[in-house]
């Protein structure tokens, strides 16, 4: 699930450093342009062997890196199939790339950055999603802009550039208004949903090896406390019976799993809220980031509904999921009472249909079916 969020990341990333590259490019006049042949048709395009190249100011100037799968085609000013490399017949002909979004001036910050991904590195289409953009919207992109360049400027590698994005520009990625690029949020679903109270406290590690689940392996009491809409994490029917287990397991990722189980008064029939939490043994001791959004996050904690069937757990809807710092108190993912996991704070959680920082109902890029909202 966080994967997605790491995307978005790398988009960002893709759209303004390759174009801080392509600008460069354009200042020097390019490699494959014949500057000994001024052009006088402003706007215009023609090939120079795989690269289309732009008439700016009386000169060629490279444009875009075509290839064998999407040749150079100066009719449409692009990289696309059907294109011809005949460099000698410049074609006069204005970009034909075209904002796909809402060709109303109210777009906000995030429809901005659609628009101006769908554009690819066409400088002109990326300025007609600007000029279509809301007084609101234009300021808010511009300041993510800014500060994305000055990432681009001061590094040397595309993980420094991520590094620097996740760090420095958090907030104007936050403030950019629909940058998830989910549908609206469902208000039905209160943003942030609730707020939950974290104090893990496990000195059992469970392992694969463990077949069956002893009184030392588990830790009586709950983790968790606060809300989700109008409901309390811990159900009322619970009747004080309830405890937690922490589990490493290395399975397509090496994280530590503590999951919360209420029971009822007989202590045989699990009661839904399901809390999970899952940490990456990777944490460092201190302040980290529990949620969805933050490329260097260390986990999340989500709240599910579950069905049990012959002794397993199974998913039937998800509630919601964490955003915000937590401490990590201690961490050892060695097996049995060699291990430990302490993790303690107060992060806030929202529900999939109407997710933090106006990411809105991100429900079917998670790809979960979301539980009735409370």
């Amino acid at each position: 699930m966080k994967k997605f969020w790491m995307i978005s990341m790398l988009l960002i990333a893709a759209l303004f450093f390759v174009g801080c590259e392509a600008e460069t490019e354009e200042e020097n006049g390019g490699n494959g342009g014949n500057n000994s042949k001024a052009c006088t048709d402003q706007g215009a395009f023609r090939c120079s062997g795989d690269m289309l190249q732009k008439c700016d100011q009386e000169e060629w100037k490279n444009f875009e890196q075509c290839s064998a799968d999407k040749p150079c085609n100066a009719e449409k000013g692009a990289c696309v199939a059907g294109g011809t490399t005949d460099p000698t017949e410049p074609t006069s002909t204005e970009p034909t790339t075209e904002p796909t979004t809402n060709p109303g001036n109210d777009l906000n910050c995030g429809e901005i950055y659609d628009c101006m991904v769908d554009c690819g590195s066409d400088g002109d289409c990326q300025q007609g999603c600007y000029d279509k953009g809301s007084a609101n919207g234009k300021t808010q992109i511009m300041a993510l802009i800014q500060c994305l360049n000055t990432c681009s400027e001061s590094s040397a590698t595309d993980d420094e550039f991520q590094e620097c994005a996740t760090s420095q520009c958090s907030s104007e990625i936050s403030n950019c208004e629909g940058l998830g690029g989910g549908a609206a949020g469902d208000t039905s679903y209160a943003s942030p949903y609730g707020s939950a109270q974290i104090n893990i406290s496990s000195t059992y590690i469970v392992t694969d090896a463990d077949s069956q689940l002893g009184q030392e392996m588990v830790t009586m009491g709950s983790f968790i406390n606060g809300n989700y809409g109008n409901s309390q994490i811990v159900p009322a029917a619970a009747a004080q019976s309830y405890y937690y287990t922490s589990m490493y397991t290395d399975q397509g990722e090496t994280i530590m799993q503590t999951i919360q189980y209420f029971t009822d008064s007989t202590g045989q029939n699990i009661l839904n809220p399901l809390v999970v939490a899952i940490t990456n043994v990777n944490a460092s001791v201190g302040s980290n980031y529990y949620g969805l959004l933050e490329q260097t996050g260390v986990g999340y904690i989500m709240l599910m509904d579950v069905t049990v069937v012959n002794n397993q757990l199974n998913p039937t809807c998800y509630h919601a999921f964490s955003e915000g710092e937590l401490t990590v108190n201690n961490l050892s993912a060695a097996a049995g009472s060699a291990g430990a996991l302490a993790v303690s704070g107060t992060v806030n959680i929202y529900s999939p249909k109407n997710y933090a920082n106006s990411y809105g109902d991100i429900s079917d890029q998670l790809g979960v079916d979301v539980c009735p909202a409370k």
